[in-house]
């Protein structure tokens, strides 16, 4: 007698692979969408994610899923919608896309557990202790682990490994498991308590702006909207995010706040921490995958109140999500530069749009994109333009190098200031962004330069190591003082960190000095120390790069000196004016947070440049008009969107040839599609032609129609994807909303 048909379920899967599609498979259970399965893909077992049931089945065989491993999605459904848009969006492979958003366990075939909880063993009291022990009468190894469970007492493995009667008995956990299934032991989870730490409420009042803020976002509470949160350095703007968190709390909801790298910021922690308690859990890529993979199931299961996270954190599953803060939503940070190229912040406005909340971009100095947004009326515009207490915007002041020569980088105005800060015992901060001792090493007779082997780039000295550093390769060599063409001594060109450094020590003996940058701390307990030392004012003088601009508060600086900013006047690259505008303002606004005036000092061969006249007088806001015209003029983003196809090889010329390919199918596309509108570049070969011995090459196409682009970019992609040029050693990419074109 033959059984009935066996009933099957055909689903969908994301596998983590370099492909743009889904994979069909069979299962006779139905897991829902965002659960994690078990399937043989190749000649390997991979773990990947349901995104849909099938409504029938498929034309052509589908192999079984080896085992369903979650009984309940780990991905929740706004989550996973997220996911596929983002895939669909940035044109990457999904499967890629959601393996990479879930902690490092997850991408196993781990069974999701609760990683605080703990097992712990103790005596059945159903079972008589004579009974138990005429059981394991010949069980001399059962029967001794037994005869130390006391009764009414819980173990811990860890407990029992520890007792010096158990020391000769390696591996307990098998032995416990024979006395559980025996019914002499039970076994339950066990949850450690921890202390609350003290929390220290809000000391005054907000200001005006601050309230105002405050209360239009909570106006919002369930409704989508986008928030620019506009505020001058100082004027208090996490105290803003401090004061929607605590009523997001008590509605019984949670926040996710975003930062550009958090390592850097152990202040803005400690605030946070100071003000809502054990509630506040952090996520980023420096912690180990346990205490990520912890955080992860906090937010999932509601039981973190603020999650404190760089761009990753955007793909926690927080389970009841209230609003979404970016701060400092202009940095570079936030967009991912390799493999899965996202922008946190474009993500976290979307997830805002699909969960129905608030999100709120917080900057002093927001991107061209997020006040075109707030210009046209799409976000809403909060200003905070006062600093808060009795600290006033420093007064910003040009030096000429042309009129004023500064040896080792030092102008007469900045040596002497930073004299007058000794004196008063104020500190100061000298900001310049190259590492080193010095960027060009140079031969004045026969005109030979230390240039990378492997890059078309400079070798910096740095005199700390006595080595010749390639700054995109990282290739090292031993330092000489001759040339090696002629032997004629070499000349060192140009200031980095450690040639001010040196140059400071010789002016000031007497001052204690520190160098700011990931040559000198270079690990997370090397910075908190650093920053510790400078707010307890052990350091006089800080010289640092990008590292010393990000969201730290030093009272008692008073005194910035800008060392050399004029590289990014002039560069090729569009977006470099407003890089600059924003480090200079950060940097600047590093001045004055205390009760004392601030000072700043910026050295520069172009002192009447418009866009330094603008930040000497605070007029910030002429930039985003002098820049957005300057944009709309040449039809830029915002006012434009754009693609960037990048292609390399070992082999000269391969990555220009494969694009030439490339363009040529975009071109076909262009025509088939009516999309005569898309504006399609050439091939050419990157600014850096050569890194790390891969020859470079790049192809911009840009839209007026973000939506027009997309319909372009889709076939685009998967017809590259499928060419036999694909196979050639050649490595490709697609960037939409690329933030480096060069």
């Amino acid at each position: 007698m033959s059984s009935g048909p066996v009933n099957r379920c055909f689903i969908k899967v994301a596998v983590p692979c370099p492909l743009r599609k889904c994979f069909d498979y069979s299962t006779h259970d139905c897991p829902a969408p965002g659960s994690r399965v078990e399937i043989p893909f190749g000649h390997r077992n991979l773990v990947g994610v349901v995104i849909a049931t099938l409504a029938c089945e498929p034309s052509r065989t589908v192999k079984p899923v080896i085992r369903i491993i979650d009984p309940e999605p780990v991905i929740p459904p706004t989550l996973l919608e997220l996911m596929l848009w983002a895939a669909d969006y940035y044109h990457h492979p999904v499967g890629e896309v959601i393996l990479m958003a879930l902690p490092p366990q997850l991408r196993t075939a781990r069974v999701l557990t609760d990683p605080e909880s703990v097992t712990v063993y103790s005596r059945n009291n159903e079972v008589s202790e004579e009974s138990a022990l005429s059981l394991l009468s010949r069980s001399r190894r059962q029967r001794q682990l037994y005869e130390h469970l006391q009764p009414d007492h819980r173990y811990s493995l860890a407990m029992l490994s520890r007792h010096p009667a158990l020391s000769d008995m390696k591996n307990l956990k098998p032995i416990l498991g024979k006395l559980v299934t025996r019914n002499l032991v039970s076994e339950a989870s066990q949850f450690p308590t921890t202390d609350c730490p003290d929390i220290i409420p809000f000391p005054g009042q907000l200001t005006e702006e601050q309230l105002e803020a405050v209360n239009r976002v909570n106006q919002y509470a369930g409704i989508f909207q986008t928030f620019v949160l506009y505020g001058i350095t100082g004027s208090g703007k996490t105290e803003v995010y401090l004061h929607i968190i605590e009523q997001i709390l008590a509605r019984g909801q949670q926040s996710l706040v975003l930062v550009p790298e958090i390592s850097l910021t152990p202040q803005l922690v400690s605030q946070f921490t100071n003000r809502i308690g054990k509630q506040v859990w952090c996520y980023h890529s420096s912690m180990s995958p346990s205490d990520r993979y912890k955080t992860w199931w906090k937010a999932r299961t509601g039981t973190a109140g603020v999650i404190l996270g760089t761009r990753s954190a955007v793909f926690l599953p927080v389970s009841r999500l209230g609003a979404i803060m970016i701060d400092e939503e202009h940095d570079s940070s936030y967009k991912q530069q390799e493999g899965f190229r996202y922008h946190a912040r474009d993500m976290a406005v979307k997830r805002a749009s699909i969960e129905n909340i608030p999100v709120i971009l917080g900057s002093a100095t927001p991107s061209m994109e997020s006040m075109e947004h707030a210009r046209s009326g799409k976000y809403k515009l909060l200003c905070l333009t006062e600093r808060t207490g009795k600290s006033q915007l420093p007064g910003i002041f040009l030096v000429s190098l042309r009129k004023h020569p500064a040896p080792d980088g030092l102008s007469p105005h900045i040596v002497d200031a930073i004299a007058k800060q000794l004196d008063l015992k104020q500190q100061t901060i000298l900001y310049i962004n190259r590492r080193g001792f010095s960027p060009v090493v140079h031969c004045g007779r026969c005109e030979w330069q230390a240039k990378c082997p492997r890059c078309d780039a400079r070798l910096t000295y740095h005199r700390s190591v006595s080595r010749f550093v390639c700054h995109y390769c990282g290739k090292a060599e031993h330092s000489y003082e001759t040339c090696p063409r002629c032997d004629h001594r070499l000349s060192f060109l140009g200031s980095g960190t450690q040639r001010i450094e040196e140059a400071l020590a010789k002016q000031f003996p007497q001052a204690s000095i520190f160098r700011f940058d990931r040559d000198r701390l270079q690990s997370l307990e090397s910075l908190h120390k650093a920053i510790t030392q400078v707010s307890d004012q052990r350091i006089d003088i800080i010289i640092g790069t990008q590292l010393i601009t990000k969201g730290h508060n030093f009272p008692k600086v008073t005194l910035v000196g800008v060392i050399n900013p004029d590289q990014g006047l002039y560069s090729i690259d569009f977006r470099a004016p407003e890089t600059l505008f924003q480090q200079l303002v950060q940097v600047a606004g590093r001045a004055g947070r205390g009760p004392d005036p601030g000072k700043v000092i910026i050295q520069t061969a172009h002192p009447r440049h418009v866009y330094l006249d603008i930040i000497r007088n605070h007029r910030f806001s002429d930039f985003y008009q002098v820049c957005r015209d300057e944009r709309e003029m040449t039809r830029l983003p915002p006012f434009s969107h754009i693609a960037l196809w990048r292609a390399s090889s070992v082999r000269a010329g391969a990555g220009l040839e494969f694009l030439g390919l490339v363009q040529q199918m975009g071109t076909e596309l262009i025509n088939a599609l009516d999309l005569d509108t898309i504006e399609l570049m050439d091939p050419v070969y990157s600014p850096m032609q050569k890194i790390d011995r891969h020859y470079r090459a790049q192809l911009l196409v840009k839209s007026s129609n973000r939506r027009l682009l997309h319909k372009l970019l889709g076939p685009w992609v998967r017809a590259v994807e499928g060419t036999r040029a694909n196979r050639k050693k050649i490595r490709w990419s697609i960037d939409v909303d690329p933030m480096d074109l060069y």
